[in-house]
């Protein structure tokens, strides 16, 4: 990160602790419904949104579900115990986890960026990034999906601004390709901009070790901020992360309206997805299964006349003329489903692959 904009990152941390103090001291239950410190203080719950007062009558799993509000969307042990695993396996300064993926995407925008900065957009980003982006008050410049020089100009037209943000899928679902991230990092370097990359459909399907599309760009761990979608490869109900730079995930903290209104990922979930990133990092070979089953189900449509590439992560998709009808009876014969989307007079078809398909 540019050290002028890590200084003004500190300053704005400073400001909102000094306006807002939230205690982020891990807590375990007591059974009265309380909460115990690690100093072994005791106090009455407040932030549980428990009104009827049944979580002493429930299971300890459902009753840790209870707990939200401000600056604690799930705030039990395991929680953090997941970022913390996060931090460590991304190999990034701090990670937070939230319930809300839509939420979350909204809050980076308007937490980090006002009307004297500019975020600057490939068009093909994710939905709820768009409209993440969309929220805030920032200048928007979008730039043609892929479009590097497009990028440099924007970056150029936009030298005057405070904060100038490159924001990008890491692997776009509309293709399954990775984006150009090392031209990526090399113009936000030259143009001292962040970059905030949503990697939903990269983590733990594309590099060697699952890192995500920096790794499989080798420029891993440029990016400011990652945004992970924990519904895509660590299989949860709901959920997303993002992990990063330490204070600007400390500014989300302070400043994030998802800490004080969204329910966490429920204990179940966070269970599961510790225990899917504790495998991937033991033996990360479910990756390069994934990586053979796309390239294999490339070929059988390739060889049934489908214009399909192969990917870089786990979605294989592929635009053609042919009628919705006629696709889905082509693909029923080989066994297959899809989902389509229409791009014009054309038809987007896309089909996820997992290590465990067997074509």
């Amino acid at each position: 990160m540019n050290p002028n904009i890590a200084q003004y990152i500190e300053q704005e941390v400073v400001i909102s602790k000094a306006t807002s103090h939230p205690d982020l001291s891990s807590f375990t239950f007591t059974p009265d419904g309380g909460l115990m410190f690690a100093t072994g203080e005791t106090v009455r719950n407040t932030i549980s949104t428990d009104f009827l007062g049944f979580s002493g009558c429930l299971e300890q799993s459902r009753s840790l579900d209870r707990v939200m509000g401000d600056y604690y969307s799930g705030s039990s042990n395991s929680l953090y115990k997941l970022q913390e695993s996060l931090s460590q396996f991304l190999q990034t300064e701090d990670t937070l986890v939230l319930g809300s993926y839509e939420g979350l995407c909204a809050d980076i925008m308007e937490s980090l960026l006002n009307t004297e900065d500019v975020a600057i957009y490939d068009a093909a980003i994710s939905v709820p990034l768009r409209r993440g982006i969309k929220s805030c008050q920032a200048e928007k410049m979008r730039f043609p999906h892929g479009d590097m020089e497009r990028l440099e100009q924007n970056l150029k037209l936009s030298m005057l601004k405070r904060l100038r943000v490159v924001i990008t899928d890491g692997i776009f679902y509309d293709s399954g390709h990775c984006a150009n991230l090392q031209t990526i990092r090399e113009l936000a370097s030259k143009y001292d901009a962040m970059a905030i990359i949503d990697d939903s459909f990269g983590f733990l399907t594309t590099g060697k070790n699952g890192r995500g599309a920096d790794e499989l760009c080798g420029v891993r761990g440029f990016q400011d901020l990652k945004i992970i979608n924990m519904q895509h490869s660590l299989c949860c109900n709901t959920g997303v992360a993002v992990s990063g730079d330490k204070n600007l995930i400390q500014l989300l903290r302070l400043r994030s309206r998802c800490c004080r209104y969204t329910l966490s990922p429920s204990e179940n979930d966070i269970i599961n997805a510790q225990k899917i990133l504790d495998t991937t990092a033991a033996d990360p070979s479910r990756i390069g299964r994934l990586h053979r089953n796309a390239a294999q189900l490339a070929d059988i449509l390739h060889n049934e006349g489908f214009e399909c590439e192969k990917p870089d992560a786990g979605i294989v998709s592929f635009v053609t003329d042919m009628p919705t009808d006629k696709i889905k009876t082509s693909l029923r014969k080989l066994g297959l489903v899809a989902q389509y989307a229409k791009v014009g007079k054309q038809t987007l078809v896309s089909l996820k692959v997992s290590a465990s398909c067997n074509f």
